[in-house]
């Protein structure tokens, strides 16, 4: 009898690219486009950080693992971090996890190869690519951020590599960057940072690049309508499939969520502006009087997702809760608002999106929130933090 063809999903272990898990989900409700008689079966191989550095995308892969049907997980074994891992930004020490993952993903990869049809790697997971090529894998690139950013990240590797360009030079340039994946000319001074700043550039985002054009196809999450300029600009490289939009609507850390959508519904209809910077935005605490200073002056009605940012001394660590408004937040503020407005932690963003009762949406921009805020018809005000 002949086995079950297995495609292998790897994961970036935080919560902004768990997309990757949806699209499994819908690999396993369009087995119907296969030959009849045909069918896949999908694995997700799970890593986690440490609790010390985020607690909250551990526990959603916990529910992930609980809840999703039809789809296969696989925890691999912990490995255990070295005190360089935390000596630079957070993004640093989950590329150090994943590169410390490699012989666990080699060793289940060689006790299914027989099955497995294909890997698919986020897009920052490429160092898997060649642990898949060691068995001759196929592997494929999900890329959870928009197209026009690929076509950015390809340019920049260009540069560097074919033109000797120095990268981290483009912000300082005097004139506008003409990207090919960009209908009109760039600022030099909106561009990410994990273009500009050569450490992230050279030790990460330039071999995730490279590796991007080793692959055997490149999986976006967008779609044409979205995005059909920069969809249009791709030459040279592997072949590129949007597949969006894919949101995040499977379960939810319930950390007052629930309670902030009972709220909700105690609003008017499109009343209420929504402040959210998502799983890894956070503000200093100058920063946070002033939004609160704007928001109370405003007289709007507000929720206000407010997290504690990490501090110096553990910047590879994630926003966590605070235990108190009151020691960041001006004196008396909450109390003056209670009328109008709630500040509380994690919000199921696409749930509270939803609402009938919000109307506005202040973000930093990150792709699944630039896509939820358009699946829900919620004007978006944009205040990009750190890779939007």
């Amino acid at each position: 009898m002949e086995s079950q063809p297995q495609v292998v999903l790897i994961p970036w272990p935080v919560m902004g690219h768990v997309q990757i898990v949806e699209f499994a989900n819908l690999i396993i409700h369009h087995q119907n486009h296969l030959p009849p008689g045909k069918t896949l079966s999908v694995t997700v191989l799970i890593m986690k950080l440490p609790d010390y550095i985020d607690t909250v995308t551990r526990s959603f892969a916990d529910l992930l693992c609980a809840s999703s049907s039809g789809v296969n997980f696989f925890e691999l074994p912990q490995t255990e971090p070295t005190p360089d891992w935390s000596t630079q930004t957070r993004g640093f020490f989950t590329h150090s996890l994943v590169l410390s993952q490699r012989p666990n993903v080699a060793d289940f990869l060689r006790s299914r190869r027989p099955n497995i049809a294909a890997v698919v790697v986020d897009m920052l997971c490429t160092s898997m690519i060649h642990v898949a090529a060691e068995f001759h894998i196929p592997a494929y690139i999900f890329y959870p951020s928009p197209a026009s950013f690929l076509g950015a990240m390809l340019h920049c590797q260009t540069l560097h590599d074919d033109h000797n360009q120095d990268v981290s030079e483009l912000r300082n340039s005097e004139s506008e960057l003409m990207i090919p994946s960009y209908a009109e000319p760039v600022p030099p001074d909106v561009l990410s940072l994990v273009l500009v700043d050569k450490f992230q550039w050279r030790t990460r985002f330039l071999q995730y690049t490279r590796d991007y054009r080793k692959s055997k196809g490149i999986i976006i999450n967008t779609f044409n309508d979205l995005e059909p300029y920069a969809l249009n600009s791709f030459s040279g490289i592997p072949p590129v499939y949007p597949v969006g939009p894919i949101l995040n609507q499977g379960p939810s850390i319930d950390s007052g969520g629930t309670e902030s959508l009972r709220w909700l519904d105690n609003q008017p209809a499109e009343s209420v502006v929504v402040v959210c910077f998502g799983s890894q935005g956070s503000l200093s605490e100058a920063q946070i009087k002033e939004v609160a200073i704007g928001l109370e002056g405003s007289g709007c009605r507000f929720l206000w997702s407010l997290r504690r940012q990490s501090s110096e001394s553990r910047k590879a660590s994630f926003p966590s809760e605070y235990t108190s408004y009151g020691e960041v937040l001006p004196e008396g503020f909450v109390e003056r608002t209670s009328g109008v407005g709630r500040v509380t932690g994690w919000i199921p963003q696409l749930g509270v999106l939803s609402h009938a009762a919000v109307g506005g949406f202040v973000s930093h921009c990150g792709w699944n929130s630039v896509l939820e805020s358009l699946w829900c018809g919620v004007p978006l005000a944009t205040w990009p933090l750190h890779a939007e």
